[in-house]
């Protein structure tokens, strides 16, 4: 009987070291993985910080655990922290105009604005909490991402991705060589993206561009807070003149 009690008392040291153990090794995280099959459900409601990174970005990888840090502090103020590898979902980066890494978006059921302030814990608490009211909206409400119409375009993006991913594929299924079935793709893309962002650009067209003085200006901001460029696949062109659409109808 007492090596039979002293072999159970060993085992349970034992698991409870185990879990322990386990307890300190992995900390749950406050940020929330988006992708294309859950984002539209997810940002449908409620207040979002939503950051789109990619895993080679050197900036995405510094800004990590101070997005971390922002993510436990907003849970007071009920604010969701998410990101989303837009390296991976390349659609859903496109959708959203997304043009460099890290972009982080501030989502306010619905009403999406970028963010373009500095990446310190303070400023994006401050941000998310109560400052994005004094900014405009990134988007007109017609051409929302997350609207009818953005969905839209992202189904088509999503469909332009899965071309692109399954080229080969595609092309000996139809029995193209290497020209022609590039030239298809190219041909596609073009007229697609033309007569959307044609659309886009007669509805709602693009002010009157700033002056050189100040466009110098915004890019010496963008160099300082600094900015990895995205991948330049076809959905970001395809989405350039979407972007551009909406960027004048929202200002």
């Amino acid at each position: 009987p007492e090596r039979r009690m002293a072999a159970r008392t060993a085992l349970w040291v034992v698991a409870l070291l185990g879990l322990q153990l386990a307890g300190e090794g992995v900390s749950a995280s406050h940020v929330l993985e988006l992708n294309s099959s859950n984002i539209d459900a997810a940002l449908s409601a409620g207040v979002w910080l939503v950051e789109f990174y990619a895993p080679w970005c050197g900036y995405c990888r510094r800004l990590e655990p101070v997005y971390e840090q922002v993510a436990e502090e907003l849970q007071e103020d009920f604010v969701k922290v998410a990101r989303v590898d837009g390296s991976a979902f390349k659609a859903l980066g496109a959708r959203f105009g997304v043009q460099g890494f890290p972009t982080i978006f501030h989502i306010n059921n619905g009403d999406i604005r970028k963010y373009a302030g500095d990446r310190s814990k303070d400023s994006l608490v401050i941000y998310a909490a109560q400052d994005f009211a004094k900014q405009p909206l990134s988007f007109s409400p017609t051409f929302s991402p997350l609207g009818t119409l953005g969905r839209i375009f992202g189904a088509i993006l999503e469909a332009t991705v899965a071309l692109q991913e399954n080229y080969e594929r595609a092309r000996k299924y139809l029995d193209l060589s290497h020209p022609w079935a590039l030239g298809l793709v190219a041909l596609l893309t073009a007229v697609t993206g033309s007569i959307l962002g044609l659309i886009v650009s007669v509805i709602f067209p693009e002010r009157d561009p700033p002056p050189r003085a100040q466009a110098a200006q915004g890019r010496k901001r963008d160099e300082s807070a600094g900015e990895g460029r995205a991948e330049r696949t076809a959905p970001m062109w395809f989405f350039g003149a979407w972007s551009r659409g909406v960027s004048g109808a929202a200002r």
